[in-house]
């Protein structure tokens, strides 16, 4: 039986009919269904940049950053400067001026052909220009914020790698320290840590980051690397149980690789969707922990402020001048809500199964 040959009954294609041809290159081409070479990491940015809050809010805090950084080289006024005191004198029309308002030596300038830079902000009780206290303010928890976000990334990392790891009695160990360290109350530790380091200090008041920012800010310092880390650690830990008995780490182990190496090469890589989540949720989490630490008194060194110190010492005098205290609580409010948006918005882009 010849190729072209076929039974009539039978649904065998007759192939003399030419029902079909050879597809060309084009025709081949159009079928392809090709997608570039990507990463994990790429995969996550894409899928981030297609949430729209979250990248307006992640462009709100980078030109927040960048605003704090540039204005106090070019603003005027200092965030420590007295307007209208000298030493023979005092203007007290400096003190508590509303938004762009001016104190009567500023107006007899201005009278004169003078420019005089507004207060933006107006002045607080002190004269001084409010504006700039809160860019200063604002640089200030940011910077308590990040430095929270490094440590609890650092120690929380390497802890519970360790931990996850190791597995057996060091485990457990290691994760009874953890509990220990849950049930300390950070407020009175800082507290306490603050007697103490202005006791261990008094002797050297005249260091410039102990002038500058107080011992209590450093003691909040302390207490964020001594408590603040043990949430990440559990993460870090439940993920590295689940990854260990994988078949790469086994192969990484008959390779001679040393636990410090898997740790390294292996686990923390697979482990960094939740690191860079859990680091971007400390930050607010710390910048509110230190405002309203400060709005007790228990934050920077005066006349250094911070945005709860400035909204503390604005609710003294509420009822007569509210922007005082309602200025900082809106930077506060914006900071925390876009950080805690930008950290919803990692969370899904690097765990897609949450949606």
């Amino acid at each position: 039986m010849k190729l072209g040959d076929r039974n009539p009954l039978s649904f065998q294609v007759d192939y003399d009919k030419k029902l079909f041809s050879l597809a060309d290159r084009e025709e081949k081409d159009t079928t392809k269904v090709s997608r570039p070479a990507s990463s994990f990491i790429r995969d996550s940015l894409r899928r981030f940049r297609k949430n729209r809050v979250a990248v307006v809010c992640a462009w709100f805090i980078a030109i927040l950053v960048l605003f704090i950084i540039i204005v106090p080289f070019i603003y005027p006024y200092t965030y420590d400067q007295m307007l209208g005191v000298s030493k023979y004198y005092t203007d007290t029309s400096y003190m508590n001026l509303a938004p762009f308002q001016y104190g009567a030596t500023e107006k007899a300038e201005m009278a004169a052909g003078k420019f005089i830079f507004p207060h933006i902000f107006g002045t607080d009780g002190h004269g001084r220009d409010y504006f700039i206290r809160v860019v200063v303010g604002t640089r200030i928890s940011l910077l308590v914020g990040v430095f929270a976000a490094i440590v609890v990334l650092i120690i929380g990392t390497i802890y519970g790698s360790i931990s996850g790891l190791k597995g057996g009695k060091t485990d457990l160990v290691m994760m009874r320290i953890v509990d220990v360290i849950y049930s300390l109350p950070d407020m009175v530790i800082i507290i306490l840590l603050s007697v103490i380091l202005n006791e261990a200090f008094s002797l050297a008041q005249d260091n410039p980051l102990i002038a500058t920012f107080g011992t209590n800010i450093i003691s909040i310092f302390i207490v964020f690397a001594l408590l603040y880390w043990v949430g990440m650690a559990r993460l870090v830990r439940g993920q590295i149980l689940s990854i260990k008995k994988q078949e790469f780490i086994l192969a990484a182990r008959s390779m001679g690789s040393t636990n410090a190496m898997i740790i390294r090469k292996h686990l923390i890589p697979n482990c960094m969707s939740v690191i860079v989540v859990s680091a971007a949720l400390q930050i607010p989490s710390a910048i509110f922990t230190e405002s309203y630490l400060s709005f007790l008194g228990l934050g920077v060194a005066k006349p250094m402020p911070s945005l709860g110190s400035l909204a503390s010492a604005g609710r003294d005098a509420l009822s007569l001048y509210p922007w005082l205290m309602l200025v900082p609580s809106i930077f506060i409010f914006l900071i925390v809500l876009a950080l805690n948006l930008i950290g919803d918005g990692l969370r899904d882009a690097f765990d897609p199964k949450q949606k």
